[in-house]
């Protein structure tokens, strides 16, 4: 399982334009209501479309954000192979207890995450912070709901639905536009920061 960097394709995560406030909408399930975390844009700069910002800013922004969302990864990845080495002798109360010190490690890192993201879109030229920015939002939306789910999982078997939380409307969209976002960043990263930003 991946973090949303997208911690959409999550890494936000995943799933980050940034915003000032927050914002809630319906999910079209019952009237229930998603309360999406935003961040208010302080650093950033009005660039003129041939301006080239600041490369190198960006793609240590851009690392940073890959090395949160990472972490993250690493972490799901290393209950997940728990649950498998234990199988059917796996403690359904570890694995809760587990899932949920995962799920407050996603929260608590979410405003640092998203923090980075607006350094790094401040500091891009303009096409590419636009895009840095739509990974933003995906990331503030989805990654409440991915630690809302993380703290639902009891057992493995609970991690066959966790893909359920994304099939609502507001969420679908959410990751769809995170995650071509981050895959356009590609082209940006890939040449001028020597990494692969996406994690899809």
């Amino acid at each position: 399982m991946k973090s949303v960097r997208v911690l959409v394709s999550l890494s936000c995560a995943l799933a980050l334009a940034a915003c000032s406030g927050s914002e809630s909408a319906g999910d079209g399930s019952g009237g229930s209501v998603v309360i999406a975390q935003t961040i208010a844009p302080t650093t950033v700069v009005e660039r003129a479309p041939d301006d080239p910002g600041d490369v190198e800013q960006t793609c240590a922004e851009l690392e940073t954000v890959r090395d949160l969302s990472d972490r993250v990864t690493d972490a799901t990845n290393d209950i997940l192979i728990g649950l498998s080495e234990a199988g059917a002798d796996a403690s359904e109360a570890d694995t809760l207890v587990a899932f949920v010190s995962l799920a407050d490690d996603v929260e608590n890192g979410l405003p640092e995450l998203l923090a980075a993201y607006d350094r790094a879109a401040a500091a891009a030229p303009a096409g590419v912070a636009v895009e840095i920015r739509a990974v933003a939002d995906g990331t503030a939306i989805l990654t409440p709901q991915l630690a809302a789910a993380y703290r639902q999982i009891e057992s493995a078997s609970d991690l066959a639905d966790l893909e359920g939380i994304f099939n609502t409307p507001q969420m679908e969209d959410a990751a769809r536009r995170a995650g071509i976002s981050s895959l356009r960043l590609d082209n940006f990263t890939n040449v001028s920061c020597g990494f692969r930003f996406s994690n899809g």
